[in-house]
């Protein structure tokens, strides 16, 4: 099966002639006057267009900007080797006031070499021009089509938290590990920058605190593409599936108190999970979201939810007397809902498919009972010959 992988290239303007920094500039202007509510602003057309998607969607605050957003159909990145000035062209739409119509201006730019496979025009979709520390960036948006496995021999079940950005738990073993202690050390290193900035009330304190927030997103994405890549490696040592625990809307729907909020506000639950999915399928093998209720209150082992957390990251358990760490009791149960079984229920009786039309994952249960929950029919797939998996 396949699965859509969308990538975003970096490239930078340079070398621009005064003319075409004026015209780029004179659009990136009258883009965040558009957005703003100027409906007379002059830009180009199809470009006028996003502007109104952008006001109507986002509402952006009047003290903002906005990446200008460049359809895909009117813009075009070419190589040419024999050009001394850049060997990469990219082909910008703008608004000419000489001419009071749209043009376009080809400018020359840097594209980072790992890249450059991904530039083609069956690749590119709408993409945006940046404006950052002085300089000009389109972050082009390319989106391919990637094979993905059918068949795993495992499932690495993913819990997500505030101590822990992931905590990964192989369903056969439970052998699990933590990752991204340093996610939470950078958050709350500039928190408490931030804080100090505040308090002695320094001069420029609001833009020293904005590029400290800027600094603070790269670092921990950073930190998030490290932690991806530990857990796809980790998958691909035991040709497992990818199982985490969904947590959308979470933001929304608890309020714990100033102090709890705060760190459930702070946590990069969407960026964690969207960069894992778009690294597993580049891998090969699928990513799958599970709902995580309650995969945090149940007993793995029994299913009961008379349990307790007295101490923090412990989970207790008063009927079967399980005493385990609370997020790999929590990644245990996403993975048990990942194979379709009732997390309300004993482990032993285990026996499934990964809830995924497209995914087939043969599991044996603590009984020794190899029989999948689904049959090959179900799921339109064909099992492997031999042994069973696991």
């Amino acid at each position: 099966m396949h699965r859509d992988v969308t990538t975003t290239v970096r490239v930078k303007l340079h070398s621009l002639t005064e003319r075409k920094a004026r015209l780029v500039e004179r659009e990136y202007a009258a883009f965040q006057d558009a957005v703003h509510g100027d409906d007379e602003a002059n830009l180009y057309s199809a470009t006028k267009q996003q502007a109104g998607k952008v006001r109507s969607n986002k509402n952006p605050r009047s003290d903002t900007e906005q990446p200008v957003v460049l359809r895909n159909d009117c813009i075009t990145i070419e190589h040419d080797e024999d050009t001394v000035l850049s060997s990469w062209w990219f082909k910008l739409p703008v608004y000419n006031p000489e001419k009071e119509r749209g043009d376009s201006i080809w400018v020359p730019v840097h594209v980072p070499e790992k890249d450059t496979h991904l530039l083609t025009d069956e690749y590119i979709r709408d993409s945006e021009l940046v404006h950052r520390d002085g300089e000009w960036y389109v972050h082009l948006v390319c989106e391919r089509s990637v094979a993905v496995a059918d068949e795993y021999d495992d499932v690495l079940a993913v819990d997500m938290g505030a101590k822990w950005i992931a905590v990964s738990t192989f369903f056969s073993d439970r052998d699990t590990q933590f990752h991204g202690a340093e996610v939470r050390r950078v958050r709350e290193h500039y928190k408490q920058l931030r804080k100090s900035i505040g308090k002695a009330k320094v001069r420029s304190g609001a833009q020293v605190i904005e590029r400290l927030g800027d600094k603070e997103s790269r670092t921990v994405e950073h930190e998030l593409h490290q932690v991806a890549n530990e857990l796809v490696a980790r998958a691909r040592e035991r040709n497992a599936v990818i199982v985490f625990g969904d947590l959308t809307g979470l933001r929304f729907d608890n309020d714990k108190g100033r102090y709890v909020n705060d760190k459930t506000h702070k946590m990069p639950y969407a960026k964690m999970a969207n960069i894992l999915t778009y690294k597993a399928h580049l891998d090969g093998r699928e990513c799958i979201p599970v709902d995580e209720y309650d995969t945090s209150v149940a007993c793995w082992q029994c299913g009961s939810q008379d349990t307790s957390r007295e101490v923090q990251g412990r989970v207790e358990c008063h009927d079967c007397g399980l005493d385990d760490n609370g997020d790999k009791n929590g990644a245990t149960n996403i993975g048990k809902r990942a194979v379709g079984k009732n997390i309300q229920s004993p482990l032993s009786t285990v026996g499934a498919v990964v809830a995924q039309p497209e995914t087939q994952v043969v599991l044996e249960g603590l009984n020794g009972e190899m029989e999948p929950a689904n049959s090959p029919d179900d799921v339109g797939l064909t099992l492997s010959e031999g042994s069973p998996r696991l």
